[in-house]
């Protein structure tokens, strides 16, 4: 009996006292709709970080990829055209910029070509000539690099290098530099002045000039000894500079980029709408090598 009376004066007790209550129907359903909100903003946070990130690294991976391949185009730009020593005319053939420098016209990528002389080749490697005689220098050969778009998409170069205009040999076949390009194109600066000022006059695509007219500015020699009639498309434009336009998108798809069209130089480049990051590279490049 007694056990019995202290029990029910606890229980009364405890009846008074908010510690020994339970959560109500009510309470449970406030604080399990609250982590339910808690949880769904959490949720929303990590998928907006998550897909800044994303955009971040496309964008990053783009830039990197761009920078890259400008820097070779660029710094093959800048060697076309020189040989060495400067009062030694180079054999018949030798362009700065050669016929195969083309205008792929609407909606196709262009393809530039470009000539220099080197005593290294394609490969890093010297190409073991005997010293010439009045400079004491290494020898210089010929090499022929040519930048395109495959069908895959790729920026890829070739190179060719020997002792022979006509009998160079192929060492890099087709290399890839970057991936995922939407465009590539070329202009040319071309001084249409007679007799030459070395300034650019106007931008030409390939097809409206000839690229090996570049050979006029170095040696007249050879221009007028050319079989393809170098001086009368001298009218044309003589190429003196390079304007390059390169259009890469992104490997992966990302969250609310901006869709939209692109110039690249003369070309028109439609909005994909595939939520691919895409960025353009444009720079101007003199063909430096044209007045030695």
């Amino acid at each position: 009996m007694m056990q019995a009376a202290a029990f029910r004066t606890r229980h009364m007790a405890c009846m008074h006292d908010f510690r020994c209550r339970g959560f109500t129907l009510i309470e449970l359903m406030i604080a399990l709709a609250l982590g339910v909100i808690l949880l769904l903003s959490m949720i929303q946070v990590f998928g907006s970080m998550k897909s800044s990130y994303r955009f971040q690294e496309s964008m990053a991976r783009v830039q990197e990829r761009g920078r890259i391949a400008m820097d070779l185009i660029a710094h093959q730009a800048r060697l076309a055209g020189y040989r060495r020593p400067v009062w030694d005319d180079p054999q018949p053939g030798f362009y700065p910029l050669t016929g195969a420098s083309a205008d792929g016209g609407p909606g196709a990528n262009d393809t530039l070509q470009m000539m220099y002389m080197d005593d290294e080749d394609c490969l890093g490697a010297t190409n073991g000539a005997a010293m010439h005689a009045e400079t004491g220098l290494p020898l210089s050969w010929y090499k022929q690099v040519t930048f395109s778009v495959d069908a895959a998409d790729n920026l890829v170069w070739s190179c060719s290098y020997g002792a022979d205009v006509t009998s160079m040999a192929a060492q890099v076949s087709t290399e890839t530099i970057v991936s995922g390009v939407d465009s590539f194109q070329v202009l040319y600066g071309v001084d249409t002045d007679l007799p030459l000022d070395f300034s650019l006059n106007s931008w030409a695509l390939a097809s409206a000039i000839k690229p090996q007219t570049s050979i006029c500015v170095q040696s007249w020699s050879l221009c007028e000894s050319d079989p393809g009639s170098l001086l009368a498309n001298m009218g044309k434009g003589v190429p003196v500079s390079l304007q390059i336009g390169l259009l890469l998108r992104s490997p992966e798809r990302v969250v609310d980029v901006d869709n939209s069209a692109f110039t690249v130089l003369d070309e028109n480049v439609p909005a994909a709408g595939d939520n691919l990051y895409r960025q353009l590279f444009v720079a101007t490049i003199n063909l430096r090598n044209l007045t030695l």
